[in-house]
């Protein structure tokens, strides 16, 4: 890996090369102004015209649901899963048509059209997402056309598109405060002046959460910041935009749920022992886009950066083996007291003494490199050519430390701050290359999109017998003395996708397109995806409905902690779950009814799916699995449901209704892994007191359920977010 071609020395020569084309050649450019360009699927006609299933949640849409969470945002496109983990939507846990939830990892997910997975290749499960409260607007694409983004192609991809560079002098400033101690700042400011346009924005947001701790209490909330500024030069139909992005964050959160006693006694109040759990990150963004508008063919060339860091520090566990014969696994011993063992449920309770063992789960990720997309139209075709080039890794530096929980449930101060070896003092690494090819070819009502995308990439695995600590560097080279193994893996996936005008309103869709997840150190994930649907557009009347099936040849997933799975996460073992079937019915429809002066707008997604294992099968990760068992955490339905009202005195309100059917936390479905079916309401409401400045009330789960929404590790029992009261001013200037 040492030997691989120095990438920053091949961007600073292709950016040589675009800084000549911008200032040397705008005498053959057409002279149309440059408008920043960071979308997937563009407008909402090209939206129509796309060769599969994509949405726009545009930033009209967003500014009437007032969110800042995620995964409530993405229950208004269909074919979307997800999974809570904090309440908040800090680390989502995303599926589209049925690709494994955890940690979003087999979604590929862009901001401005860059990859911003820490580590996509090597660890894309790596616990960060944007900050949603401060997106402009949000793309998802899903089918044939997902083959252009990639590395992950068979769900789909999400591009969160960031605050524009305003025409015009202008800014924003939001102030939200709610209950539990939540605040949020949200300002803009930015313009253009000649050929120079650039923005500073900021976005402040904490919480002291909404659950206690027993015993000891504690703080259970976040404290979020980003700071983001871009800057833009325009020259003729050329422009060259930098961003940066720096982000800080310390949640104290706990990815421990409950056993059912514990949440049927209170779901709401945290074990003691999670009282150190605490999760620190921080990282920083660059990119470098230069947009250029040719004659005969459009460039898009963009280089970033993206260096981060966490280090969730939490339970690990309980040294109880001996005194109490217990399990010490954390896991193993939420499922003993969910199986009746009255010494596990105490040692939970904080009724017995043990010693209590916190790891430092403390990783650096890099991921940087350059892509490129060239467009241009020959006769009937519309051809795109795009390439990317990038490196990345994840480096562990882990360590112990230990405290003592007394017979009262108190907790000592920590001690023992013990370095770890071998899988806990690794460093991985993937170098990739990948390009695709794009012909769409116009027949008058009928389009033809023909897709060919190629990933090659190198891994490299290194582990060290030394013991990790704050005595090593933060990344380790060199020569390893426990393992050094390097692999190389290339594959090749084809898209298929047509579109028929039957009339101006009416379009029908059809796609095909094979699929991969590139996984470390081991075969990609695979399936075959098919789509039919239809789009019809009347006015305020919008409807799409597809029909999607995905048949993995090989189902693959990745260890982690938070599966709850009877593997070693430490060791990163890849293990197959043989071949399965996914396939559903996603519909979307969007309506606006007038009457006495108020308009009443209507959303409504609905998906249908059934999602099963093919064959019989035992690992360490999937455990027993029968033919026939459903995959885990894929509901058979989902709904949204939003209904509200705008009058003309500037009054407007939004009702939000999402129905989620029951699913199962893991293959072979004990009872304390059923997750039910539940339902969350959500009310807002806004008054525009001038063209300027709004205000806005929200109130989250109306009707304060507390069903278990996750089981995660796979028996722990969460419960959603409670009631929640938040208010708010916007003001434009």
């Amino acid at each position: 890996m040492e030997n691989w071609p120095n990438i920053h020395t091949k961007i600073n020569f292709v950016i040589m090369g675009l800084l000549t084309i911008l200032f040397f050649v705008p005498a053959f450019a057409d002279e149309e102004e440059v408008i920043e360009s960071v979308t997937i699927i563009g407008s909402a006609e090209d939206q129509r015209k796309l060769a599969g299933s994509g949405q726009i949640i545009s930033n009209d849409d967003l500014l009437k649901a007032m969110d800042t969470d995620i995964q409530k945002i993405l229950t208004a496109v269909p074919g979307v899963y997800m999974r809570t983990e904090e309440g908040y939507g800090l680390r989502p846990n995303i599926s589209i048509r049925g690709t494994a939830i955890e940690r979003s990892a087999k979604v590929a997910v862009m901001e401005d059209g860059v990859l911003v997975a820490p580590s996509p290749y090597t660890s894309s499960s790596a616990y960060y997402f944007p900050t949603t409260g401060r997106i402009h607007s949000v793309e998802v694409l899903k089918g044939p056309a997902a083959v252009s983004q990639g590395p992950q192609t068979i769900g789909g991809a999400i591009n969160l598109i960031s605050t524009p560079i305003p025409s015009t002098n202008s800014g924003k400033f939001v102030q939200e405060l709610g209950e539990n101690g939540m605040m949020r700042t949200h300002a803009y400011f930015g313009g253009t002046s000649g050929n120079f346009g650039a923005l500073v924005e900021v976005h402040e947001h904490e919480s002291d959460g909404f659950d206690s701790i027993a015993n000891v209490g504690g703080d259970t909330g976040f404290d979020k910041s980003d700071f983001m500024v871009k800057a833009r030069y325009e020259s003729g139909a050329h422009s060259l935009t930098f961003k940066m992005v720096d982000l800080d964050e310390t949640s104290n959160q706990s990815y421990v749920g409950l056993s059912q006693a514990s949440f049927n006694a209170n779901p709401r109040v945290r074990y003691g022992a999670t009282a150190y759990d605490k999760m620190m990150n921080d990282g920083e963004q660059t990119s470098l886009t230069y947009v250029g508008n040719f004659e005969n063919f459009n460039v898009q060339f963009t280089s970033w950066q993206n260096d981060y860091h966490r280090d969730w520090f939490k339970v690990s566990d309980f040294n109880n083996d001996k005194e109490h014969g217990e399990q010490d696994d954390i896991n193993e011993l939420i499922s003993d007291a969910n199986n009746g063992s009255a010494n596990a449920q105490a040692i939970l309770d904080g009724q017995l003494p043990v010693e209590i063992e916190y790891k430092h789960n403390n990783r650096y990720y890099t991921n940087e490199g350059y892509q490129f997309t060239v467009n241009t139209s020959l006769g009937i075709h519309d051809l795109t050519l795009g390439y990317r080039d990038m490196e990345d890794s994840e480096s562990r530096v882990q360590a112990h430390e230990y405290a003592d929980q007394a017979a009262d449930g108190s907790l000592s101060a920590l001690y023992g701050y013990i370095g770890l070896n071998n899988s806990n003092n690794r460093l991985r690494e993937s170098s990739a290359t990948s390009y695709y090819l794009q012909d769409t070819m116009d027949f008058g009502r009928l389009d033809i999109t023909v897709g060919y995308r190629s990933e090659d990439y190198d891994q490299r695995h290194r582990r060290w017998s030394d013991r990790a600590g704050p005595n090593l560097t933060l990344v380790r080279t060199g020569p390893a003395d426990n393992r050094d193994t390097f692999a190389e893996n290339d594959h090749t996936t084809q898209s298929f996708g047509a579109t028929y005008e039957v009339n101006e309103k009416l379009t029908l869709v059809a796609g095909f397109h094979e699929g991969m997840t590139p996984m470390f150190g081991a075969d990609p994930e695979e399936a075959d995806n098919t789509e039919l649907g239809i789009r019809y557009s009347d006015g305020a009347t919008n409807i799409e409905m597809f029909y999607f099936a995905s048949e993995y040849s090989n189902l693959a997933a990745e260890c982690t902690l938070v599966s709850g799975a009877a593997c070693n996460p430490d060791e990163s073992a890849v293990f197959s779950g043989g071949s399965a079937d996914v396939e559903g019915l996603e519909f979307s429809g969007s309506w606006i009814f007038e009457g006495d002066g108020v308009s009443y707008p209507v959303a409504l997604a609905y998906t249908s799916t059934d999602a099963t294992f093919n064959n019989s099968s035992e690992s360490d990760y999937f455990g027993v699995v029968a033919a026939g068992d459903d995959l885990p955490y894929i509901p058979s339905s989902s709904m949204s449901l939003v209904a509200g009202f705008v009058t003309e005195n500037g009054l407007s309100g939004n009702m939000r209704l999402i129905d989620v059917g029951s699913s199962c936390s893991i293959a072979a479905c004990g009872i304390y892994n059923k997750i039910h079916a539940h339902t969350i309401i959500d009310l807002n409401i806004r008054k525009a007191l001038s063209d300027s400045m709004d205000i806005y009330a929200i109130i989250e789960n109306v009707s304060d359920d507390a069903d278990i929404i996750s089981r995660a590790p796979s028996e722990g029992a969460r419960s959603q977010k409670p009631r929640t009261l938040k208010v708010g001013f916007s003001y434009k200037f």
